[in-house]
């Protein structure tokens, strides 16, 4: 279970909304940049706060928003994350570029590998990692992106809450890990709106290969596939499904491993409850506007992990559920801050956050 408050959310629903009621000449401007402080409360930092900041903007008139994202956060606990991300549209979308930089001192649970994982065998893991993935992807159709992707992760000085031996097989790179993959990958986007999409497709495939040639210290084939589809039941209404299947062959190592849990996989689960090889997701979600600025969601998942393919079970299937509230701080992106409650077998959580799951 994790539970976040997110503070300086408020702020920046503020800062937009004031922003919308300038004036026409103000509001008809490229770019926008919000800064905005945040606080929050885990059980693994206990209190941390920080910097987060957002940047949108549009290349011309032609192209959907792109934006430019940082977040710096420091806890209690000495523990530290620094991520900016990006995507950006090109003139008349040409090219899609997309990644992030990741920089973290940050503690996990870990339950081990499986299905069958109990909540006995959490131990807490803390270690630093280097993070670097980009995407240069090139519009070969409209609204379908086709391009190379490189993924570079380095997981260091790892402490372990627990002095007992790991099981033989369970945590390849537990200490430690350098690993450096390219590949290739394909995005067709015909949604309306990349935040709180009404109706379209969002469909991404892609490969990566990790290969000692490349300076990876572990040699393995990542495939990822997640498929989504947005149908406006009614002027107020929207059906959001998505479908997602991350796929490992090799030597994966811990970090890289497929996992499920978090604010927008299977909500409800601690992120990396359940991790294996493979890993295999269905989400519904029914988004409704209620009132002015207001709306809800309910919502349905289902995950499952296996070390191959053959081994997915029908039976090992896990299931959530769950209701949110989400507040709509930018009518012209349509950017809403959701608050979600979540809840599994035999565990729950609570999010909140800046645009929707999926």
């Amino acid at each position: 279970m994790t539970k976040r408050l997110l503070f300086g959310l408020l702020l920046f629903a503020m800062q937009v909304k004031a922003q919308e009621s300038r004036s026409d000449s103000e509001r008809s401007k490229r770019a926008q940049f919000i800064p905005l402080p945040v606080i929050y409360y885990t059980p693994e930092t206990k209190l941390g706060y920080g910097l987060l900041g957002v940047s949108l903007f549009r290349t011309d008139s032609t192209t959907r928003t792109s934006n430019v994202d940082f977040a710096i956060i420091h806890t209690l606990n000495r523990q530290t994350v620094v991520e900016p991300t990006y995507t950006v549209f090109t003139h008349r979308e040409h090219y899609l570029l997309r990644g992030m930089f990741l920089y973290t001192q940050f503690p996990e649970f870990y339950y081990g590998i499986g299905n069958e994982t109990t909540d006995s065998q959490k131990e807490l893991i803390s270690y630093k990692s280097l993070r670097a993935y980009n995407r240069f992807l090139r519009q070969v159709r409209p609204r379908l992106f086709v391009g190379l992707q490189q993924q570079y992760f380095k997981t260091f000085d790892v402490n372990r809450s627990s002095e007992t031996p790991f099981p033989t097989n369970t945590l390849i790179g537990g200490l430690g890990s350098v690993v450096n993959g390219v590949g290739v990958a394909a995005v067709l986007d015909t949604r309306d709106n990349i935040y709180s999409p009404s109706r379209g497709w969002y469909a991404d495939v892609s490969s990566m290969l990790y290969n000692q040639t490349l300076g990876s210290q572990f040699t393995f084939t990542n495939y990822t596939v997640d498929i989504r589809r947005y149908k406006s039941l009614s002027p107020r209404t929207v059906l959001a499904l998505q479908g997602f299947a991350n796929l490992n062959v090799g030597e994966v190592p811990f970090k890289l491993a497929a996992t499920l849990g978090g604010s927008f996989l299977l909500r409800g689960y601690y992120n990396g409850r359940y991790r294996d090889n493979n890993a295999l997701a269905f989400q519904a979600e029914v988004r409704q506007r209620l009132l002015g600025r207001l709306g809800g969601t309910v919502f349905a998942s289902a995950g499952n992990v296996a070390n191959v393919l053959r081994e997915f079970s029908p039976l090992e299937w896990k299931v959530a559920g769950g209701a949110g509230l989400r507040y709509l701080i930018s009518r012209k992106e349509h950017l809403n801050l959701r608050f979600d409650v979540a809840v599994g077998q035999q565990t729950h959580g609570i999010y909140v956050n800046i645009s929707e799951a999926f």
